[in-house]
């Protein structure tokens, strides 16, 4: 399977990842954020804070306006 989502959310970062077809790993990651309640506001600061930087919608636009006129310029 393809997934963007390693790209978006760092591992022990801004979030967990596990494996979807591995139930006794999702199991463990609740059940450590839920005895952690620091850890996982901590995390979840985290992953607002990098979808806010990462995701904006005003640096997307810019993001997308530069890939635009860098395909024109190499079409000439």
């Amino acid at each position: 399977r393809a997934s963007n989502i390693p790209e978006i959310v760092l591992d022990g970062e801004t979030g967990l990842l596990v494996a979807p077809w591995d139930g006794a790993a999702w199991a463990a990651a609740v059940d450590g954020l839920l005895a952690d309640p620091a850890r996982a506001e901590a995390l979840a600061s985290a992953g607002r804070a990098r979808a806010r930087g990462r995701y904006a919608l005003a640096r997307m636009l810019d993001e997308t306006e530069a890939y635009f006129r860098e395909c024109r310029a190499r079409r000439g």
